[in-house]
């Protein structure tokens, strides 16, 4: 899948914010300079929004940044790509979903943790039909269709020769909710113990009986990025109230809360014995 326009995007943003800074202006004298809003600045440094090479020679000659103009004029055209999620219609992306898979197209390594559903990368197509059926929205065949080869597209990241390293630690509320019966969740706890055994897949299991956690009530993700340009980004809750941290002040807490976590959960080697005799309980 390659890089992201995304994350193009948002490093194009922190540049463009970290040579404003550096020049001493603020939004305000951008925004006059530009003739356009205060809020087209923020959005272009927070990277959620494509930028015009001529604003971003604007930018850069305003603050004095002409020899950086051609690598920051590469960023903006790269920003400009279709990303392959947006072959689908709209109606096959939850909402929000598009940033978060910018971000994890072009991750080196993603770390989760959270309850019930289990995360995307790790579903079965039968536990992933079981929640989109008894999602409170209705969905026509075909946009379910859609849907899972939206999932089946990013579960392809965790395979070839340089596959996305997944880390996920899994609470066990996500393993006794029984999605689709047991039949279904049985062949989904198999397939975790199988996932298990991948080079560039972890899995652990936090259990109830740990009680309370630095990220209780969090729905947490970690993106990693090979170029150190790229700065970890964390995402936090679901496609209803979702955030994306970048900025190592406000990243630094979960970070600490997630490898707090790690150390707190049962071994991979121990989390798929636990898997297992999870599956073992279910009725046949």
């Amino acid at each position: 899948m390659g890089k992201s326009p995304t994350v193009h995007r948002r490093r194009l943003g922190s540049e463009l914010r970290r040579l404003r800074e550096v020049a001493g202006r603020t939004h305000r004298e951008v925004a006059a300079h530009l003739d356009c809003s205060q809020g087209k600045i923020s959005q272009i440094e927070l990277g959620r929004v494509p930028v015009r090479t001529s604003d971003v020679r604007l930018m850069a000659e305003f603050y004095g940044a002409g020899a950086q103009l051609d690598s920051l004029i590469d960023l903006a055209q790269d920003s400009k790509q279709r990303g392959w999620w947006q072959q689908y219609p709209s109606t096959a992306l939850r909402p929000g979903l598009q940033t978060y898979l910018g971000l994890e197209t072009s991750a080196k390594a993603v770390s989760c943790f959270g309850s019930d559903p289990l995360p995307e990368l790790l579903q079965t197509t039968d536990y992933t039909r079981a929640l989109l059926t008894s999602d409170s929205q209705v969905f026509t065949d075909d946009e379910i269709a859609e849907r899972l080869k939206v999932v089946t597209t990013r579960q392809q990241r965790l395979l070839g020769d340089q596959p996305l390293e997944l880390w996920a630690v899994l609470d066990e509320s996500a393993l006794r909710r029984c999605v689709g019966g047991p039949g279904v969740m049985r062949q989904q706890l198999e397939h975790l113990v199988l996932l298990g055994y991948r080079r560039n897949v972890t899995i652990q299991v936090l259990p109830f009986r740990v009680g309370g956690h630095p990220l209780m009530g969090d729905r947490a993700a970690v993106f990693s990025f090979t170029d150190e340009a790229d700065p970890q980004v964390v995402h936090l809750g679901d496609s209803a109230n979702s955030r994306f941290l970048d900025k190592s002040a406000d990243t630094a807490d979960y970070l600490k809360a997630f490898e707090q976590v790690c150390t707190t959960a049962l071994s991979p080697k121990d989390s798929s014995a636990f898997i297992s005799s999870v599956a073992d309980e279910l009725p046949t």
